[in-house]
Formats: structure tokens, sequence, C-alpha cells
């Protein structure tokens, strides 16, 4: 797990979930994505950032990761938004 900050000093925790998943949550008032023609999830901007499109990167653990899936999840939290994105090394 690695917490990161937004660019308004909200925490982005970042968790591993196996060898190419990671979890992204955070507070976040807003949110916004895009989906492509077949409906899948091509952008997913949190309020205050990361904004991850397929094919950008992030990086983690001090390795930089190319996104290749994201998938929004539900929270049980008020104003907690959670993905799961897909990555290749």
């Amino acid at each position: 797990m690695e917490i990161q900050k937004n660019r308004y000093n909200v925490d982005r925790v970042y968790e591993k979930i196996d060898i190419n998943k990671i979890r992204i949550t955070g507070e976040s008032l807003f949110s916004r994505g895009s989906q492509d023609n077949e409906g899948n999830h091509i952008m997913y901007d949190f309020e205050g950032g990361p904004c991850l499109n397929i094919g950008g990167t992030i990086r983690y653990m001090s390795s930089k990761w190319t996104i290749t899936k994201i998938t929004p999840e539900k929270s049980q939290y008020k104003d907690v938004e959670s993905i799961l994105v897909e990555v290749k090394m």
C-alpha cells in the first residue's frame, strides 16, 4: 500500500491487489469518467486527481505502470471513490 497526495493535498490510497491490479481509493466530492462505444471505461478523473486514461501511466512503489483497463467500484462510504486499474509494466 502507498499513499499519494492529489493536487489539493488529499490522500489517494494505492493498494496492489495482485500482479496486474491496483486499487485507487480516496475522498472525492465528484468524479467523472468516459467510455468507448462498447461501454469500456477509458478515462476516470478523481476530484483533484489523478486523472487516469487507458494507455496512460501511473507511478506505484517506485515503478511506472501502463494502464490497460479501468473499472470503477462501488464504495460503501459517502464521498469516497474507488477504482480498480489493471496495469502492465
